[in-house]
């Protein structure tokens, strides 16, 4: 076994132990980063909804009226109007926009009105060349989409007026070619009206945009793609009543001047694609989001409609209205939103790399020093950040000034800390409200603190644990050399009794032979030994002799049997304890193994904690070398 000498006078050093009983660390003064990374969680302005939330809800089993009661607490489920009309944006600023029928059926016909009159019926394939003449739209179309001239007015309007089919329509200037751009993804309607309207000549040249309008209730959910249709139903359906709501209090507003428009198709409102959201699970999440009456849904307080605001996530609570944009809202409230911190959120951490020239440009400060969240809202949202340069100046930002200013995902700033720290730390940081590396450092150095008897007893017991195997194999030698040992005893002993037995045999051979000499001869042979005696003391001493030989091979006969028995006897002994050595061989054989496993175990953990203190170690050096 390697000497383990060196690991177990292990030594914790003092800087360490003054970081265990240090309460709080700041970053040292001549430590300005020459590259920072900002960390923060959620996406989104964190209001209302939260939609990592809702799918995190509806996989802890929630149904979607449990999941909007969380999210606008006090609201309730009413009917939505069934005659609302919204108008959505979906090109604004153009100089040409191109219309075209994609047909489902053979008989789909699309109407062109100008200033609300009809002036053509045009079948699938014609592409519509809308651009301004300055004052109002000229169209033209045909199948290069300039052969025939169709008219001029304000309002170019267009509706499937026979069969069914999509229209399909983009912006572009006039020299797109509107073939390729109409191909492309997206940006088909099979709801509505798709108005087009010249708006002015605001840039040096004619402006136009395009509004589709159709029902809110039934068709407008149809087309918003804020939510992936493969999440749960109850998701689903909650995304569906939210986004109606939010189209309702849109309506409710007015149209809007710079786009004639409820609401944009982006995400400054909500993501609007049309057809190419239509699957089956999202029409049936909109045809599920329905009031006790049975009627589309829609969210109401107090009895009246609200504008239910939503966002992607957030960073484990939303925020109200009022901590997000000043306004204070009944209905809008912050609450828990732990489901928005699973990891199935891609969103549940991020991080932004940014350099040390453009962090102070973006701050407008010489060189950034530090960055502090020094004011948080119940969310947890950054209110305040205060960052500070090298020569004591400073500026104070609110949270979402810093966040326009740098271009994050949200507010829901954990802090900024300096790139090659992070990296040290193997990634992106995750502490909150306070410099990460030195909490990182802290910790770092309680885990030694706490890992060290660890390691000395884990140092203690593979030596033990080699001890022990040094032991058991002495044990399985000693057994092995008995063994071999034994088994030459046995062959010795086999072939003494091999040879014995042969002659044991051999004796018991003769005696058969002379017993069986001695019946052949018979009575007569008997007698004339007997008859040839010449006196009667003669005749008493041969009948005596005779009397005696026999006696004398019926004993050598039994002796040559149990000598025979007695060889066997010893023979079998003799196996019988070669087969008990086996047997401790086997069971010393297997002792070994274990001693040598828990060896290899001990040795393992012993090199298990001494590479996390190394790594922890690691982290200390760095911080107190970012201190010098």
């Amino acid at each position: 076994m390697k000497n383990k000498s060196h690991k177990r006078n292990f030594i914790i050093s003092t800087a360490i132990f003054s970081l265990i009983s240090t309460s709080a660390i700041s970053t040292p003064a001549n430590a300005a980063p020459n590259e920072w990374i900002i960390v923060g969680s959620g996406w989104g302005h964190g209001v209302g909804l939260s939609q990592y939330g809702a799918l995190g809800q509806a996989l802890d089993g929630r149904s979607w009226q449990d999941i909007l009661a969380h999210y606008y607490p006090g609201t309730n489920l009413s009917d939505s109007p069934v005659d609302k009309q919204i108008s959505v944006g979906l090109t604004q600023d153009r100089t040409a926009i191109f219309v075209r029928l994609d047909k489902f059926s053979d008989d789909a016909q699309l109407e062109m009105s100008i200033d609300g009159n009809p002036v053509a019926t045009i079948g699938s394939g014609t592409i519509i060349r809308i651009e301004s003449n300055g004052a109002s739209v000229v169209t033209s179309g045909g199948d290069d989409g300039r052969a025939e001239s169709r008219g001029s007015g304000k309002r170019i309007s267009f509706r499937i007026s026979a069969g069914s089919g999509l229209i399909n329509t983009v912006g572009g200037t006039p020299e797109t070619n509107p073939s390729s751009a109409l191909s492309t993804p997206g940006h088909r309607y099979r709801y509505g009206t798709l108005n087009v309207v010249y708006g002015g000549d605001n840039d040096g040249r004619p402006d136009l945009y395009s509004a589709i309008s159709m029902r809110l209730a039934d068709e407008y959910p149809l087309g918003v793609a804020e939510m992936s249709s493969s999440w749960p139903k109850a998701a689903l359906v909650a995304q569906v009543v939210a986004s109606r709501s939010y189209g309702l209090g849109k309506v409710n507003s007015g149209l809007r001047g710079n786009c004639g428009c409820h609401v944009y198709n982006n995400t400054s409102d909500q993501v609007y694609v049309g057809f190419s959201k239509e699957s089956d699970s999202w029409r049936d999440a909109v045809n599920s989001a329905v009031a006790p009456s049975g009627q589309a849904a829609v969210l109401t307080f107090g009895g009246k409609a609200i504008t239910a605001y939503f966002a992607s996530s957030t960073g484990g609570r939303t925020m109200s209205t009022r901590d997000a944009w000043g306004g204070n809202v009944a209905w809008s409230q912050s609450v828990d939103d732990n489901w928005s911190l699973n990891a199935r959120n891609p969103n549940a951490r991020w991080g932004l790399r940014m350099s040390q020239s453009a962090m102070a440009a973006a701050l407008g400060l010489s060189t950034v020093e530090t960055i502090e969240v020094v004011e948080r809202f119940p969310s947890g949202a950054a209110k305040t950040i205060v960052a500070k340069d090298p020569g004591g100046g400073s500026v104070t930002l609110s949270g979402r000034t810093f966040q326009a200013r740098m271009k994050l995902k949200s507010t829901y700033v954990i802090g900024a800390v300096d790139i090659a720290l992070a990296d040290t730390l193997g990634g992106i940081p995750t502490q909150s409200g306070f410099d990460e590396f030195a909490y990182r450092a802290q910790q770092a150095a309680a885990d030694i603190a706490a890992l060290t008897p660890q390691y000395k007893a884990a140092s203690e017991k593979a030596d033990q644990a080699a001890a022990q195997a040094s032991e058991s194999r002495k044990k399985y030698l000693n057994i092995k050399n008995e063994i071999e040992k034994a088994q030459k005893e046995l062959e010795d002993l086999i072939k003494d009794i091999e040879v014995r037995e042969a002659e044991a045999r051999n004796a018991q051979s003769q005696v058969t032979d002379s017993i069986r000499i001695l019946y052949m001869q018979g009575s007569l042979d008997t007698l004339s030994v007997l008859l040839d005696s010449t006196s009667p003391t003669e005749f008493t001493e041969n009948l005596v002799n005779l009397s005696l030989f026999a006696e004398s091979q019926d004993r050598i006969m039994k002796k040559s049997i149990a000598l025979i028995k007695l060889l066997e006897a010893q023979k079998v002994e003799a196996t019988s304890r070669k087969d008990e050595l086996e047997v401790l061989l086997t069971e010393a054989n297997a002792a070994l193994k274990n001693a040598k496993s828990a060896l290899k175990d001990a040795q393992i953990a012993e090199d298990k904690l001494k590479k996390l203190i190394e790594e922890k170690q690691k982290i200390v050096d760095a911080y107190n070398k970012s201190k010098k």
